[in-house]
């Protein structure tokens, strides 16, 4: 807990320290500030955001400065503060930033062929050394297991696990034997590999990403449930932000299959699909907001 505490201090000082997006009159700015979240497959991560800001810094002429944060929280409130001027991160969390930081919505994924959008998963998962075999047996007598979430602004990490198992009848904090926030997707899937939890959730490919970068071995875990009922994620950005840089990230990320291939290759590689960025508007999130809302309360307002 010292550590995390640390993390947060150091990074709250980063953020702080210089304003994302910095203006210099009132449509221009000096800098691009890009908010990340560390990820499952990290050092992947930091190699296609830092390919993704010397591609923007291209395309929009001005520098793009990438700031990390420890979980989704940081992010959305260096947003708010004004400190991010974009990020790229699940729906759950961009739903919380637009209640709470003012986000909006600029593109998503979709396939390249059909133009559908890349709707995701969510899976609840064990350590194939566990004696559970499925959910049935988690659901007769919840209160024998252990269970880790990713992050409390997750949304496959948290919020679709927590509505599946509410729609078992059970009440995680109160029905199980202990739950917990991990601290993020690949903590939690060490912390249920390595028997420290019997049962923990993550994104749909979070797994397979780490298996594919041999930190995980094959048959290391025995999934349980998924759903492919999740809204993709989406790049966001402050509503501050001068128009113009709204329209220019917009047009960039959609145009990026265009003119960086080995970039767009990467990100579909990152995918594990044929993906391209398009356009979105808000308006798709509108029922996950109610699922927030069932489930949390008043948790966007």
């Amino acid at each position: 807990m010292k550590n995390i505490t640390t993390l947060l201090l150091v990074l709250l000082i980063a953020f702080s320290c210089k304003k994302g997006g910095k203006t210099t009159s009132e449509d221009a700015i000096e800098e691009l500030v890009y908010g990340r979240v560390v990820s499952v497959d990290n050092e992947a991560s930091i190699e296609r955001t830092e390919k993704t800001a010397a591609y923007l810094e291209k395309e929009l002429g001005v520098p793009v400065r990438i700031i990390e944060g420890s979980d989704y929280a940081t992010v959305i409130e260096a947003m708010k503060t004004g400190k991010v001027d974009f990020a790229n991160t699940g729906a759950f969390s961009y739903c919380i930033a637009a209640a709470k930081a003012g986000a909006e919505s600029l593109v998503t994924t979709a396939y390249a062929k059909t133009g559908a959008l890349n709707y995701s998963g969510s899976k609840i998962f064990t350590s194939s050394k566990s004696a559970i075999t499925s959910m049935e047996q988690v659901i007769a007598n919840p209160r024998q297991f252990t269970f880790a979430f990713a992050d409390p602004a997750s949304t496959s990490g948290y919020l679709y696990p927590l509505a599946y198992l509410r729609s078992q009848g059970i009440e995680p904090s109160e029905d199980m034997k202990q739950t917990l926030f991990a601290g993020g997707h690949t903590a939690g899937v060490f912390s249920c590999l390595s028997q420290k939890v019997d049962l923990a959730c993550t994104y749909a490919t979070a797994l397979e990403r780490l298996e594919s970068r041999n930190r995980i071995t094959n048959g290391s875990y025995r999934v349980l449930w998924k759903t492919d009922s999740i809204p993709p994620g989406n790049v966001y950005v402050r509503s501050s932000l001068p128009k113009k840089y709204k329209d220019g990230l917009r047009k960039a990320f959609v145009s990026l299959k265009d003119k960086d291939t080995a970039l767009m290759n990467l990100i579909k590689k990152t995918y594990r699909k044929d993906i391209v960025y398009v356009p979105v508007g808000d308006s798709i999130y509108n029922d996950m907001r109610k699922l927030v809302n069932n489930e949390l309360g008043s948790l966007l307002q």
